[in-house]
Formats: structure tokens, C-alpha cells, sequence
């Protein structure tokens, strides 16, 4: 098994992105294939989940620290799962959202969550969300 396993490692390539193989089919790792459809075990989507909340959190870092400041952990914590959702690119897109933060208006922030295309798209999501920006918890 492990002859095996080193022959086809060395045959195939490590790739820590995700490409296209010469048959056009999202590939990753050792010539793994990503089809519509086939399964994933859980121990990769756990390694996926770990690896997209760092992400996350990382990004939270780059957000200007005048507005992180102002953000108790309940709040850090929303603003970490809006990123992880929508991206930081897609997060810093609520402008008015920022600035009620930055006006110490969590009302208006948490409202600002809510009127927005993405409130529409995650529905229970949103209102949990702008729940604890407003309230704090």
C-alpha cells in the first residue's frame, strides 16, 4: 500500500489550489476531483471549515482598528461571520453599516445589516446576526 500510495503522490502532483485537470474538472491535493455531486468526507470539510474561519479571523485583523475597537467580542464575533460568508471585499461593501459602527450607532448598524440584498439572501441568518450587533448578545 504505501508503494502505491508514493507512485501515485509522485505521479500526480500536490497542488495546495484548486485547477482545472487536462480533462477540465476542478482538481485539488493529489489529483483529487471536485464533481457536482461526489461526495466529501467530513474530515475534509472539517479541514475546509478550520481553514476558512482562520481565514476569517485574519481578515477581521485588516479591517481598520478604529472600527475594530469599537466592536465588543459579540460584535467581533458577527463581523467574523459576515467575512466568512461574504468575503472581506463583500463585508467592507456595507458602508453604512461601517459608519454607524463608527458612530457608536449599533441600532443603525444592525439596521443596515438588515437592508441589504445580502439580509435577503441568508433571511434567519441576518436577523441573528443584527440581533447582536444591536443588542451586544
Amino acid at each position: 500500500m504505501e508503494k502505491l500510495i508514493e507512485s501515485i503522490k509522485r505521479h500526480e502532483g500536490y497542488s495546495d489550489v484548486v485547477y482545472l485537470d487536462t480533462e477540465r474538472i476542478l482538481s485539488c491535493g493529489w489529483g483529487h476531483a471536485l464533481r457536482p455531486g461526489g461526495k466529501v468526507p467530513i474530515e475534509a470539510s472539517e479541514a475546509f471549515f478550520k481553514a476558512d474561519i482562520a481565514w476569517a479571523i485574519d481578515a477581521f485583523t485588516k479591517i481598520p482598528k478604529d472600527l475594530r475597537d469599537r466592536l465588543d467580542v459579540n460584535r467581533r464575533r458577527v463581523i467574523v461571520e459576515m467575512i466568512f460568508n461574504l468575503g472581506l471585499a463583500g463585508t467592507l461593501k456595507f458602508h453604512k453599516m461601517w459608519a454607524a459602527i463608527g458612530a457608536g450607532d449599533f441600532g443603525e448598524a444592525a439596521a443596515e445589516m438588515l437592508d441589504s440584498k445580502w439580509a435577503e439572501q441568508v433571511k434567519g441568518r441576518s436577523v441573528e446576526l443584527s440581533y447582536i450587533m444591536r443588542h451586544g448578545r
